[in-house]
Formats: structure tokens, C-alpha cells, sequence
């Protein structure tokens, strides 16, 4: 996975990267997949193709129409990036598509963007993503732009009506992509029960620069959470320390919660963030997550009861299936 800042200001290491990540899995008899977010600014034609060919998975950062995204998304010169990028991410999704690999549209939600079934249509159905997940801002409360309860739940009121969507799509055979609740159904389906609230230390490290291994990119550099370096490894015993401390049964608060087995406290940086101890749960936005995830089990109980032949959707992938969402097919 190669993730930023942005990605494709190093293109020449992600190219070697992936061609010797390929070398060894050929000595090794191994299979390797490659994924990749980007803003898009710098898709040329020589990036496009190497990533098609190499069959990435990609994520573009984009917050919607010209308007929303121009709000935060700027060049140096203080000038929006949204019509810059259009014409890229178009060339991208065209030579991409006989490929079959989903290109999905990655949302920043913050205060005063147009509300969400609004951005999911611009996205998925004029520009056409595979799909479109949507990440609110909840760990930067001083900001102008952070997002306050009565903001989450117009959000909520917003997944409500997409997760309407999904399930009438569902119940005609048909695919939608709402990608955040499309993750949270192939969670319930599959029993997951995660003991970690994601992969930080367990599948996945964030390098630096410099070569110090973190949690994750949101601590690469932070030097109390370094875990190691490329030249010495991972300091086991701290990554050890470290998911026993962050281990679901040491967060008391969390254990007689239903949404415990999708969301294990949240994120360790919005903890550390907020409550300067990363290994805290997230309690400011649980009430948020607990309707998140009873909506999740209402749509899994409809499509299970009108299409279960669908639910083996989530036996299948562990992305969001490649899908055609144009608004004026979806029943609102």
C-alpha cells in the first residue's frame, strides 16, 4: 500500500517499489497486489498506465463537486485543483475499466459540504467511481472545518437515505456503491469480532522518509510510537506492548457495547489526539457509531430476509464490488 502525503510526488520509488515487490514474490512463489491513494493532480499518462497494467487499487481523494472539494483542496497559488484533476481521473477510470479493479472516490467530510446523497451522485454517478466512501472529520474539534454532533447527524441522516438505496439495489440483484456500508455488511456477515479497531501494528506499519516504522501514517515520525526501522526491524517487544495495552478486553468502556465488534474503541490517533493516550477508546463519537452500526444490521436483516442469495456478495471480496451507479437508475 503506498499512501501520502501524496503518493505520486515519488513515483520512481513506487515504480521500483512494485517492480522488485514482484521480483521476490516470483522467487518466492508468492502473490503480491499493490494499492495506491492519490489526489490525482500529478495522473499522467505514463502513471495511468503503469498502475493499470500492475492492477492497482485505487483511491482517489476527492470531496466532491468543484464547490466542496475547491474548499480545502488548493495548489500552492491558492487555486482550486477540482478541474485540474477531472480530466485525469476521467482518463483513469476509461482505460481502467476493461481491468475489472474498482476505482474508489475517498471523501473527506467536513463542516459545509453539500449533504451526502448529493456528493454520492456527483461522484459515483456523473464522474463514475466504483465506489464512494465517506470519512468524517471528528478528531480536529478547534478547526473550523471539524464537524460537532448536530453536523454527524445530518451525516447519519445522509448514510440513512444511501443505505436506503443499497438495499433496494440489493433486493433487485443489483449492485450499489455506498463502499462504507458495503464494508460494515461483509463485517456482520463474516462474524467478525476484531479485538484491534484496524490493522495498525498487526498487517500494516507506516515508513517514514527516514526509514523509522510507525503504527501507522498518521504516527510516522512521532517518535513515541515508533516501532523499529528498515534497518534493524520491528521492535517486537513495543509492538507486543503495545496491542495488549490496546487490546478490546482492557477497554472497560467498550464492553457492554453492541457496535464493540466493528469498531474495538476506534482510531489509536484520533485517541491520542484527543485524550493524548493512544491506547484510549474513543468515547465522544460512540453514540454515533452504535446508530452507524444498528442501521448496518437493519439493511443486512432486509436483504437477508428479501435476496440472501445476495449476502454471497460478501463471501467474494473484500472490496466493494466494480459497479455502474447512475442516479437516475436509483430508487430513491
Amino acid at each position: 500500500t503506498f499512501f501520502g502525503g501524496e503518493t505520486l510526488l515519488n513515483f520512481k520509488t513506487i515504480r521500483a517499489a512494485t517492480e522488485h515487490a514482484l521480483e521476490r514474490s516470483r522467487e518466492l512463489g508468492r502473490s503480491v497486489g499493490f494499492s495506491l491513494t492519490t489526489n490525482a493532480t500529478l495522473l499522467t499518462d505514463q502513471v495511468i498506465d503503469f498502475l493499470v497494467e500492475h492492477r492497482f487499487g485505487i483511491n482517489v481523494s476527492i470531496d466532491g463537486n468543484r464547490l466542496d472539494h475547491d474548499r480545502h483542496r488548493t495548489f500552492s497559488s491558492g487555486k482550486g485543483s477540482y478541474d485540474a484533476i477531472l480530466p485525469r481521473i476521467r482518463k483513469l477510470l476509461e482505460k481502467n475499466r476493461p481491468h475489472g479493479r474498482p476505482i474508489g472516490a475517498r471523501v473527506t467530510l467536513t463542516r459545509g459540504m453539500a449533504p451526502v446523497p448529493e456528493t454520492f451522485h456527483h461522484l459515483a454517478g456523473e464522474i463514475g467511481f466504483d465506489s464512494v466512501g465517506f470519512a468524517p472529520v471528528t478528531s480536529a474539534e478547534d478547526h473550523e472545518y471539524a464537524l460537532g454532533e448536530g453536523h454527524l447527524g445530518q451525516i447519519l441522516l445522509g448514510f440513512e437515505d444511501l443505505a436506503g438505496e443499497y438495499v433496494e439495489a440489493a433486493l433487485r440483484g443489483e449492485r450499489h456503491a455506498f463502499s462504507n456500508l458495503h464494508d460494515l455488511l461483509q463485517e456482520i456477515h463474516q462474524g467478525i469480532n476484531k479485538a484491534h479497531p484496524c490493522g495498525a501494528g498487526l498487517g500494516l506499519l507506516g515508513v517514514s522518509t527516514e526509514g523509522e516504522l510507525g503504527l501507522c501514517h498518521r504516527f510516522v515520525e512521532s517518535g513515541e510510537h515508533a516501532l523499529g526501522n528498515i534497518e534493524d526491524g520491528i521492535d517486537e517487544e513495543k509492538r507486543s506492548e503495545f496491542l495488549a495495552k490496546t487490546h478490546i478486553s482492557k477497554k472497560i468502556a467498550c464492553h457492554e457495547c453492541f457496535a464493540r465488534p466493528h469498531c474495538s474503541g476506534g482510531c489509536y490517533h484520533e485517541a491520542h489526539v484527543r485524550y493524548a493516550d493512544a491506547t484510549q477508546p474513543n468515547l465522544h463519537y460512540c453514540e454515533w457509531i452504535r446508530a452507524w452500526t444498528d442501521l448496518g444490521l437493519r439493511c443486512y436483516g432486509k436483504i437477508a430476509c428479501g435476496n440472501p442469495d445476495f449476502l454471497e456478495t460478501f463471501n467474494q471480496a473484500t472490496h466493494p464490488p466494480k459497479v455502474a451507479t447512475v442516479k437516475d437508475e436509483v430508487t430513491p
